[in-house]
């Protein structure tokens, strides 16, 4: 098995040791032996239907949405689409 060693910034270490607790990986090696499986299979595999295409773009608008925008208050709509 190939060692691979790399550096990564101190913001995504805390993301990736929070998820390492929260998802229950036994150590980073195996965070990130499933992190490259999961983009690979992702990469190389197109989305089966329209549907799926839609479902998976919604929910990750809708993850970026509630994570991005927690706890502020946007204005309304026709504030926001004035410069449209």
């Amino acid at each position: 098995m190939a060692i691979i060693n790399f550096a990564v910034p101190e913001t995504l270490e805390k993301r990736i040791n929070k998820t390492i607790k929260e998802k229950g990986f036994a150590s980073k090696a195996e965070f990130f032996r499933f992190a490259a499986v999961h983009f690979l299979d992702i990469v190389q595999k197109p989305f089966a239907t329209e549907d799926e295409r839609f479902n998976f773009l919604s929910a990750t608008l809708q993850h970026e949405i509630t994570h991005g925008h927690k706890g502020k208050t946007l204005p309304n709509i026709k504030t926001q689409l004035e410069d449209v």
